[in-house]
């Protein structure tokens, strides 16, 4: 699997702050963006078109949702050719990751994923030990 930490853009910051939690800021959306990931693989589904599957990686304290990844094509020199965005509907809970499948773009087998935007649901309390 490859992995891929994210980089939100100024637009994509304005998207965030719609789907704030009370007491959460746009400083925990930067904090929460800095720590997710991407890995993910080329898969396949029997009856459908190829996919491209893996998992989003969330290590911050809050619970995430409404997760939506760009999924970039790339030429031989790694310059981006296509660019498309896909919804991934699940929470993503903290400190765990969530699978994903998604529809593999046609024209290219280079491909990069990163997260475009989430939600932020809540700030999860820290696991407990017996």
């Amino acid at each position: 699997m490859r992995g891929i930490r994210i980089t939100l853009g100024l637009a994509v910051s304005g998207l965030l702050l719609l789907g704030v939690a009370p007491g959460a800021g746009a400083q925990n959306q930067l904090e929460v963006a800095r720590q997710l990931r991407v890995e993910w693989e080329p898969g396949s589904d029997k009856w459908g078109p190829p996919r491209l599957v893996g998992y989003v990686y969330n290590d911050s304290t809050f619970r995430i949702g409404s997760v939506r990844l760009r999924v970039e094509t790339l030429d031989g020199a790694d310059r981006v050719v296509g660019e498309t965005l896909a919804w991934i509907y699940a929470n993503v809970p903290a400190r765990d990751r969530a699978y994903f499948s998604v529809r593999r773009p046609s024209g290219g087998d280079v491909f990069r994923l990163t997260v475009e935007s989430f939600v932020l649901v809540a700030r999860e309390a820290p696991e407990q030990t017996p």
